[in-house]
């Protein structure tokens, strides 16, 4: 029995500290949520594979300039010798007669069979390579191609990076200004239960109506209610960056919060260097070189190739075997002339002239609207920087109000409903002022992402 009571003991305390263990927060910064989504992010991992996947495609068309190197093996066995002739299978009498004649003289001397059989059974190996010399241009536009699709997959890896992190570092604030948020209506709630103590008393004594008391509890509750809602959506939030990063639920995000220093932003007017611009002149080029495969299906194909075998054939011409087996090599030339391609080729160099021009039109348009949109999110950071300014100064502002407020209750100057109104504007506008602080480092952290060559 005492035994069974210290298992249980055992097993209660275990799951106390797995409990604990759970509950203990994950603490990260900024950087520790780029490092991680960088490592863990499913769409970054994919990309790197696609940058993989491109360069052992541009490995396969390089091995297109060396020999082609085949190897064959063939080898047999019939029931019957293929070929079988005897002196009795002559038809000639006068010499079916003169060979057995001579067989019966000389054969048995000579060691020879009075018939004869090949290619009962046999073997044959050999080996052949081939050099292309000329495929009409196919080879080196193929390479190219392929280096083009390197290039494009590791730009399009950098955006992939660059939108993964940037809807990181939303998510990353979005949770920070929760935070914040919460934290605020904490004060909030830490201000209303010393003001509900201060009314209290004052109703006690007769100094305030009850009224005044009811307006500080349901107040309370607005706030109580408010604080609920957050924490639902911090709990979201947080699930949300989790999912991003490759981290546990249960986050809680910490961070210097260091102002970013706020100036005037150039605009970058030429936009070639960018990913998204290089990505268009890489399909413009890609297109070209696809044309000048298709021309080559047309032209004419030299190759120069060399061939060894070895093969062992069966046969009794001799009954020691002689003859029996052969090697030889050869050095050839091959050349392959299209006939009748060209009409083919004709329309199908019209095609891909068509989709050259699509390439650059796509290119010229999107062009400008990555233009257009650098100098968008230029404008939205100037925005919000004004905004972050109006907001800094609301909330001192706020500040300033409610602590009046505060004095002038406390003086019996101002009503329990001026104080009231007082603090709820201060909430607001430093709420109002996280979201500025916030929405100021999105939309400057998407500018410089834009104009940024790199990512990091």
């Amino acid at each position: 029995m005492r035994r069974n009571a210290k298992i249980g003991l055992l097993l209660i305390l275990c799951f106390a500290f797995a409990g604990m263990a759970r509950a203990e927060e994950v603490r990260l910064s900024l950087d520790s949520c780029m490092a991680l989504a960088k490592r863990n992010n499913p769409v970054l991992r994919k990309s790197e594979y696609d940058v993989k996947r491109a360069e052992e495609v541009k490995a396969q068309a390089l091995t297109k300039y060396f020999p082609q190197i085949q190897g064959t093996a063939f080898g047999y066995h019939s029931l019957h010798p293929i070929v079988d002739i005897g002196i009795d299978d002559i038809n000639n009498a006068a010499v079916r007669d003169l060979l057995t004649t001579l067989y019966g003289n000389y054969g048995a001397a000579l060691g020879l069979d009075n018939s004869l059989n090949l290619f009962r059974h046999g073997y044959m190996v050999g080996v052949t390579a081939l050099q292309p010399v000329f495929v009409g241009g196919k080879i080196v536009a193929g390479n190219k191609l392929a280096k083009v699709g390197v290039e494009a997959a590791k730009l399009q890896a950098q955006v992939s990076q660059r939108d993964v992190l940037e809807s990181v570092e939303e998510s990353y604030w979005l949770v920070y200004s929760l935070q914040q948020k919460e934290q605020i209506i904490d004060e909030a709630l830490e201000l209303l239960d010393s003001l509900s103590a201060a009314v209290s008393s004052a109703v006690d004594a007769g100094l305030a109506l009850p009224y005044d008391r009811m307006q500080v509890e349901l107040h309370r509750d607005e706030i109580l209610r408010r604080q609920v809602q957050l924490q639902n959506g911090l709990r979201l939030a947080q699930r949300a960056l989790a999912l991003a990063i490759g981290a546990e639920d249960e986050l809680a995000i910490v961070t210097m919060d260091q102002e970013t220093e706020m100036g005037v932003l150039p605009v970058n007017d030429t936009l070639a260097q960018t990913a998204e611009q290089q990505l268009l002149d890489l399909q413009v080029q890609a297109a070209q070189l696809r044309k000048r495969m298709a021309l080559a299906d047309a032209l004419p194909q030299i190759a120069v190739g060399a061939n060894y075998s070895y093969s062992r054939y069966q046969a009794n011409i001799l009954r020691n075997g002689l003859g029996n087996n052969t090697g030889n090599g050869a050095l050839f030339v091959t050349l392959n002339v299209p006939l009748t391609q060209w009409w083919e080729t004709s329309h199908k160099l019209r095609e891909k002239q068509y989709a050259i021009e699509q390439a650059k039109i796509d290119a010229q348009y999107l062009g400008s609207q990555l233009n257009m949109r650098t100098r968008q999110a230029y404008d939205e950071v100037v925005n919000a920087m004004a905004l972050l300014r109006i907001h800094e100064r609301t909330a001192a502002h706020a500040q300033q109000a409610y602590l009046h407020a505060k004095a002038n209750y406390e003086a019996g100057l101002a009503t329990v409903t001026d104080l009231l109104q007082s603090q709820t504007a201060l909430t607001q506008a430093q709420d109002e002022w996280t979201d500025a602080r916030i929405a100021y480092r999105v939309h400057l952290r998407r500018y410089q992402d834009l104009i940024s060559t790199t990512v990091q």
